[in-house]
């Protein structure tokens, strides 16, 4: 059992857009026939709940659509022409083929009873007018429930088991179809951009910009944000990629490579956000975790892609930056606010924690976040305690620049009496906390980060390396 983290990040499909969108591709099925001769085939996916579209869905469409057009090319069909459109209510892709209408569909019901996933799979075969091959047509059985087994028609007509069920059940069959194949660069992205948006969603959140308030920022909100994550979404597939290129070269060399796509990354953000700083640490931490996923995925043949491997990698990939970013900082004249707390108490922040594997994620918010998760617990309740554990534990330099060193420790001695105690956290003390921390302006965007970075690689634990 797991907690279904997947459909809480996407834009929400209500009823009139559904119906509507059905009209539409009836009105895209009629348009394709009339502009190809042959066969049609409309390939869409089942998905249960108001969320059709999210990274899970889209990888597993994209391999299976590339695997329609294989299958039909191995049996001998060809393909006149093909089309995808990456609808809101869920995407579409046509094909039209060369080829006896009842044989492609044949050819490509294997593909259904094959694949894990299959039974999520509407692969649509028509003919030239518009008639659908059904089935039942070729000798095989109606399409079962997901659930139980029995005809998914009736199950369907009776709402015999609720819309969580439903969608617990889609993500399990899409995970299990993931782990036989490959993980691509543009998954490992979509999964960054959705950790930050778990991350900023999360509520209550002490000090932080979440579904309740602003937080101790005047500057920033969660539209800022989910703006922010949108504009950097393409840099991580980027970061992916690169380390996947690069997979025969050291891990510690990377850096180098991926320092530049940060800086056009950075770029990118504070243009989109009028100048505020929303992910400038996301962009270096997670940056450097999709930069070891991809690396690894690279060397899959050399070495088994593991999740412990992945964090050691990118600890590699970091050390660079704690090594040598710090040498000659007493020096400058001009010191970043974290450049400044190295010297003065001896701080490494950041660079350090990538530089030895992200231990604060080991050690404080993993536990909480994958016990949780894995046990059904909502990602919500589960990431509010975890970040609470994080900033009772973690040195925050982002707290220390707006307060200072002392208030810092005053706060997580307070925040670890909270987590001792044998009744729990409540939700009220968390907004009791929050409003403390706007009065005194603390933001702990530090450990803000490593939750972020802790959901990616739940995620990415979920997908089986």
């Amino acid at each position: 059992m797991f907690s279904n983290i997947w459909t809480v990040v996407g834009h929400r499909v209500e009823l009139p857009e559904m119906l509507a969108g059905r009209e539409r591709r009836a009105a895209k099925q009629q348009e394709f026939r009339e502009k190809n001769t042959g066969t049609l085939v409309c390939f869409t996916m089942n998905i249960a709940g108001p969320v059709k579209v999210f990274p899970l869905m889209e990888e597993v469409f994209l391999q299976t659509a590339d695997e329609i057009c294989s299958r039909l090319w191995r049996q001998g069909f060809s393909i006149r022409d093909k089309k995808t459109d990456f609808c809101s209510y869920g995407w579409e892709a046509y094909f039209a083929v060369d080829g006896e209408p009842d044989a492609v569909k044949r050819c490509l019901l294997e593909l259904e009873e094959k694949d894990p996933a299959g039974r999520l799979y509407d692969i649509d075969v028509l003919r030239m007018d518009g008639s659908k091959v059904s089935r039942t047509e070729l000798g095989y059985s109606p399409r079962t429930c997901l659930i139980c087994g029995k005809e998914a028609a009736d199950c369907a007509r009776n709402r015999t088991h609720s819309v969580e069920e439903l969608q617990l059940k889609t993500v399990e069959l899409l995970l299990t179809s993931l782990r036989r194949k490959s993980v691509s660069s543009r998954l490992i992205g979509r999964l960054c951009y959705q950790a930050m948006l778990l991350e900023v969603y999360t509520t209550p959140k002490p000090g932080l910009v979440d579904r309740n308030n602003n937080g101790a920022h005047k500057d920033m909100d969660v539209a800022l944000f989910e703006k922010s994550a949108e504009v950097l979404e393409p840099f991580f597939i980027r970061f992916a990629e690169t380390g996947k290129e690069l997979y025969e070269e050291a891990a510690e060399n990377i850096l180098r490579c991926i320092r530049p796509i940060g800086v056009e990354a950075e770029e990118a953000m504070f243009e989109a956000t009028g100048g505020v700083n929303t992910h400038k640490g996301m962009i270096f931490s997670m940056g450097i975790l999709a930069a070891a996923a991809g690396y690894c995925m690279g060397r899959r043949g050399k070495e088994r892609v593991t999740l412990s491997g992945i964090i050691s990698k990118a600890g590699l990939i970091a050390a660079p930056a704690w090594k040598y970013d710090f040498t000659y900082v007493q020096a400058k004249e001009e010191k970043t606010a974290g450049e400044k707390q190295f010297c003065q108490y001896g701080i490494g922040g950041i660079r350090q924690e990538a530089a030895l594997g992200f231990p604060s994620v080991g050690r404080y918010s993993w536990p909480i976040i994958s016990q949780a998760l894995d046990q059904g617990i909502d990602y919500n309740q589960a990431g509010s305690l975890a970040l609470l554990n994080l900033i009772a534990h973690v040195t925050d330099t982002n707290m220390i620049a707006r307060s200072s060193v002392e208030v810092h420790r005053e706060l997580q001695e307070k925040i670890r009496k909270m987590l001792s105690a044998p009744e729990g956290v409540r939700e009220s003390q968390v907004r009791e906390l929050d409003e403390e921390f706007i009065r005194l302006n603390v933001s702990p965007g530090g450990c803000a980060d490593l939750l972020a970075l802790t959901y990616f690689l739940y995620e990415i634990s979920c997908l089986g390396v």
